[in-house]
């Protein structure tokens, strides 16, 4: 009987660690699958359930946050003028001052080609203009110190968080809705 028990034991140990592997296996391609791998990101999937979960942490505590919308100015152009190489690499950059601009707890995700999200819980919309101005300046210095032969843009929409408004994706409409005020406003000063 000792030796069944010891047996048993050591059975259990084995499918105690190999349940440890599968599980670690399951939690990376959980992850994975949340990764935009070229924008080194989360994708649209990830964002979506990120970005709420910082919606519901805003909520409860008391915060104001800032849900963005951001599109690439120019890839179509980028793309047709350099190549998808060169465009991928504005994607990858872009990507990298959104990322630079935001702070590390915010929520940012690649939506589609050259789309962006961001959910910056406790960020105040006062800040927005500022926000607007560091995004163009980090452009400029990336793409300065990539040798570019364009330089980076992006046009973003904001909206507040608020308790009464807290659905996350009337939140994104209402900012892809800014993002093409702003958007006719620049193609109308030229």
């Amino acid at each position: 009987q000792a030796y069944e028990f010891t047996e048993k034991v050591e059975e259990s140990k084995r499918l105690s660690k190999e349940n440890k592997i599968l599980q670690n296996r399951y939690k990376n391609l959980n992850e994975q699958s949340k990764l935009d791998e070229l924008a080194n990101v989360l994708n649209r999937r990830g964002f979506m359930e990120a970005g709420q979960k910082a919606i519901d942490f805003a909520l409860e505590m008391n915060l104001v946050a800032l849900v963005v919308f951001g599109d690439m100015n120019g890839l179509k152009t980028i793309n047709d003028t350099y190549g998808h190489k060169i465009g991928d690499l504005a994607i990858k950059l872009e990507s990298y001052v959104i990322k630079s601009a935001f702070r590390e707890s915010d929520v940012v995700g690649r939506l589609s080609g050259d789309e962006f999200g961001v959910v910056a819980p406790g960020f105040p919309s006062r800040k927005i203009d500022y926000l607007r101005e560091k995004l163009i300046k980090l452009n400029e210095k990336v793409s300065k110190e990539n040798d570019l032969p364009f330089t980076l843009s992006i046009s973003v929409g904001c909206v507040d968080f608020s308790p009464a408004s807290c659905d996350f994706q009337t939140l994104l409409k209402q900012a892809d809705e800014k993002l093409y005020e702003e958007k006719r406003i620049k193609h109308s000063r030229r």
